[in-house]
């Protein structure tokens, strides 16, 4: 059990997990979850005593590139489609390396 909050973080550590397995040089993180953007830009200031946030942000500091960005639920909509994927055929883990647009 945990928070709303401590499930958006968990979901982007393992993306970022993800990300760096693969080697990519650059990351753009979207969500919904503005509190969530806003505890891990804070934390590039010293401001969080999160274990979870500390170890999004050590991930990042080995990334070339980052941005992270709030996007309204509305707009969402990859995001969306994505977890439909995972509701109607529950196979696991399925990794896209291109956008579904």
């Amino acid at each position: 059990m945990c928070t709303v909050l401590d499930a958006e973080l968990w979901g982007i550590l393992d993306g970022l997990n993800l990300i760096l397995e693969r080697c990519y040089g650059s990351v753009l993180i979207q969500t919904d979850s503005l509190e969530a953007v806003n505890v891990i830009q804070e934390e590039s200031f010293g401001g969080s005593t999160s274990a979870l946030v500390r170890r999004i942000r050590q991930l990042l500091d080995t990334v070339r590139l980052w941005k992270i960005q709030h996007i309204s639920r509305d707009k969402n909509k990859i995001a969306d489609g994505l977890v439909r994927m995972v509701h109607d055929r529950r196979s696991g883990l399925r990794v896209f390396e291109d956008s579904l647009l």
